[in-house]
Formats: structure tokens, C-alpha cells, sequence
């Protein structure tokens, strides 16, 4: 539902662990001292983290990028990473993966999509807060583009061009 004064965007995702640290790792320059990654523990907290999948490793399900705010903490909007959910029935993948897919006994192997997310409304943040997170929001999706693109491979955690 559309509310008057607010910007938002979503992408669907299909990431595997592999596609999760290959986005990563392409966006890590450009959020440098710039955001970070965060989970949110119900027990302790805010918890940060250095990478998205150090993040999905605490939490499994979602991590938040956020700006760092100039006093400490974070501060501002924040960008939703919701994972991929797989439901497998090979016990070798579900050893393998840690608990991230659930075994799909009894019912068909499939995914459904995670997504990358926020919704704002930039009259309620200050100047500084509007203009980083702009380039914040400028970074993440272009970061995900670059790492999902069609004709990549991830199967080994590296990301590499196919040759057509």
C-alpha cells in the first residue's frame, strides 16, 4: 500500500550461499565507512557484522545494511536482505548447509524467493541521513545486479563471466 511521502523499492531474489557472499563482497568497497551490516537478536540486540554472510550465519533468515551513524551505532533506513528459502530432500545439502534449507519431506523440492528491500520517507530523516542513503540505496541494487546477472556462475563462490 502506497503512503503519501514514501520511497521504496523491492527486488526478488533467488541466492544461493555463493550468490550471497559474491554480492557481498561486490558492494563491501562501496558501503566502507559508509554502512554495515546488522542482525537483530531479540536477546542482546543489535548485533553488527562485516559481511552479509557472517550476518546470515548469526540470523539465517535477514540482515539489515544501515548507515553508520557519526556518534556511533546506526542510524537512518534501513535495507531488508531476506534469504532465499530452500526445501530440499538430499541430506547431503542439508548437512552441508547448516540448517539454512529445510528438508522437504513429504512435499516437492522448490525455493521461494528472498528479496532486497527498504521503504522510507525522506522528510522524516535529516539532510546528511537523505543523501547517504541515496547512495547507500545506489549501491545495494547495482551490487545485486552485478552478482545476478545472467550468464554468471557462483557454483564455487567465485563469480565468473560465461563465455558465450
Amino acid at each position: 500500500m502506497f503512503e503519501p511521502g514514501s520511497r521504496s523499492k523491492q527486488v526478488a531474489t533467488f541466492m544461493l550461499p555463493a550468490d550471497v557472499a559474491a554480492f557481498s563482497e561486490v558492494i563491501a568497497p562501496s558501503i566502507a565507512g559508509l554502512a554495515q551490516w546488522e542482525t537483530h537478536d531479540r536477546k542482546i540486540g543489535i548485533v553488527p557484522h562485516e559481511s552479509l554472510p557472517s550476518a546470515m550465519q548469526h540470523d539465517g533468515v535477514q540482515a539489515f545494511l544501515r548507515l553508520l551513524g557519526r556518534d556511533g551505532g546506526t542510524v537512518g533506513p534501513l535495507i531488508q536482505y531476506l534469504h532465499t528459502s530452500v526445501w530440499t530432500t538430499d541430506d547431503e545439502v542439508l548437512a552441508a548447509t547448516g540448517g539454512r534449507y529445510r528438508p522437504a519431506y513429504g512435499q516437492p523440492e522448490e525455493m521461494t524467493p528472498g528479496r532486497l528491500a527498504f521503504k522510507w520517507f525522506p522528510d522524516d530523516e535529516a539532510d546528511c541521513v537523505r543523501r547517504d542513503f541515496v547512495e547507500l540505496a545506489g549501491c545495494s541494487a547495482p551490487g545485486l545486479m552485478e552478482t545476478s546477472k545472467p550468464g554468471r556462475n557462483t557454483g564455487d563462490a567465485r563469480t565468473e563471466e560465461v563465455q558465450r
